[in-house]
């Protein structure tokens, strides 16, 4: 990135293309440490590190991460943006 932003963090903030929105949910287990695939506007398809904290009734998954481009603390992806120790594949 050569853009310089100096210390707003706001001017980092990226839309998120594959954010599957707020929804209904649960939480059954202790979080667990995940990867998840971010689409972000102008940085594209971004494989980060986060905790998966709680579970859609739908099956989407809430990652909570601490990424500046992330205008909030933690976004929900389907369970393909998703990755974690065990997880059989797909």
């Amino acid at each position: 990135m050569s853009e310089e932003y100096g210390t707003a963090t706001w001017r980092y903030w990226q839309k998120i293309h594959n954010d599957a929105g707020a929804r209904s949910s649960y939480r059954d287990r202790p979080p667990v440490p995940v990867r998840a695939r971010l689409v972000f506007e102008r940085d594209g398809a971004t494989w980060i590190e986060g905790m998966a904290t709680r579970l859609g009734f739908d099956g989407a998954i809430f990652v909570e991460n601490h990424d500046r481009r992330c205008q909030t603390i933690g976004v929900w992806l389907s369970p393909f943006d998703v990755w974690w120790a065990g997880k059989p594949a797909t």
